[in-house]
This record gives structure tokens, sequence and C-alpha cells, in this order.
């Protein structure tokens, strides 16, 4: 075995095991702000990926409501029996490795509440839209958040997940996010906040909305 092998093993057991322990205990979820503001930009019957895609909740959503062909992707075994309870097409798989499909096999890719949470973002990003035809539909919480911005006044990091190992490895706010896809190759095409202080987040997002969804697309060459 390699130097470095073994600590790769216990950390990706860990990983597993924390997830595995987190959708026991946690149970089926409900739908969420942001999951209307995705399905308000995916065309009805299209073929969808949902990264982190947990319980199923939104590709459920999207089957019954939009006529989308789902697939369902998570690292968990009790997420992934939870949506093929509701009658999802699942795949078991680590969403920081290269993804098991095809260039441009969906129409839509998304990531809820994902990216954020992994260190090579940048490689996620760029699977993401290696098998995507239209759009990668992302989300996160915003960084530049008012109450965030109290916390650093105050000398605390923002804590967007108290539960170890999980807590955010990446920040983002919307100025930051917008040049970080540029310099990745690709450019957002829409973004609006999905929850926070209702009316001022459509006037000033990066101030008051608290969770960002993006619309992110190739560049036209």
């Amino acid at each position: 075995m390699k130097p470095g092998n073994q600590n790769d093993i216990i950390g990706k057991t860990q990983q597993d095991n924390f997830y595995e322990t987190y959708w026991s205990v946690r149970g089926k979820m409900k739908m969420k702000p942001r999951y209307r503001v995705f399905a308000s930009w995916i065309k009805r019957g299209s073929r969808v990926l949902d990264i982190g895609g947990g319980d199923g909740v939104f590709g459920e959503f999207l089957r019954d409501e939009l006529g989308c062909d789902v697939v369902c992707l998570d690292i968990s075994s009790n997420a992934l029996q939870m949506a093929r309870e509701r009658g999802l097409k699942t795949t078991q798989a680590d969403a920081t490795k290269q993804l098991p499909f095809e260039d441009d096999e969906f129409d839509y890719t998304i990531s809820s509440e994902f990216i954020e949470h992994i260190p090579n973002s940048e490689d996620a990003l760029q699977e993401a839209m290696r098998v995507t035809r239209q759009y990668f539909l992302v989300s996160f919480p915003n960084a530049a958040y008012w109450r965030y911005r109290l916390q650093m006044i105050r000398g605390r990091t923002p804590k967007q997940w108290e539960k170890h190992p999980a807590e955010h490895l990446r920040f983002w706010a919307i100025p930051d996010f917008l040049e970080w896809v540029d310099w990745v190759g690709f450019k957002v095409v829409e973004y609006k906040s999905s929850n926070g202080k209702r009316y001022l987040r459509d006037w000033w997002p990066n101030l008051f909305g608290f969770q960002i969804c993006y619309k992110v697309g190739r560049k036209v060459q």
C-alpha cells in the first residue's frame, strides 16, 4: 500500500458513515424554496441528474409535476433507498469523483447544497457540465448574507452547518461565484435568491438573499 492510501480509505469510511447516519436519523425531506426556483428553469419532459439528491424529494416533484426523467445520485445507500421508495431511478456514487455517465447524457444537472462541502469544487463543476447538454443548476448559502456579516464583525466565521465533518469548505458571495465560474471556464446565465429577507432579497440579493440559486451554462465560442 502506498503512503497515504490508508488515510484515504479511513477518510472515505468516515464520510460514508457520516452520510449513512445522517440520512437514517433525518428521514425524508420536504420541498424547499430553492427547488421551486430550479423547477422554473427546467423544461417539461427533460432528463435530469440530481447530484446529492438525497431521498429524492425534488426528483419526485420534477417527475410528477414536469414529467421529467430523473436520476437521483447520492453516496448514501439509506438516502437512495428512500428515493427508490418514491419510485425514482438511483445511482450510488461519490460525486467528488468522475460521474458514471456519458457526455451530454442529461438536459440538466442539479447540485443543491453540495458543492460548498467539497474541496475539489472546480472538478465537480467540470464534471457536472460534462454530462449536461443545457444547464447546471446549483445552490448554496450566500456568504455575504447580512447575518454572516454580523458574525464576522463579532469575530466568528459563518457557521452554516454545525455537524462535523460536513461543515462548509468553500464560501462564495454572489460576485465571488460569478468570477469563479468564469475562471473555471463557464458562465452564470441567471441567478436568484430563493429565501432571505422578503422583497429586499430581490432588490439586493448579495446582502439580503440567504440561499442563492444559479443557472450555469457554457460560454458561446
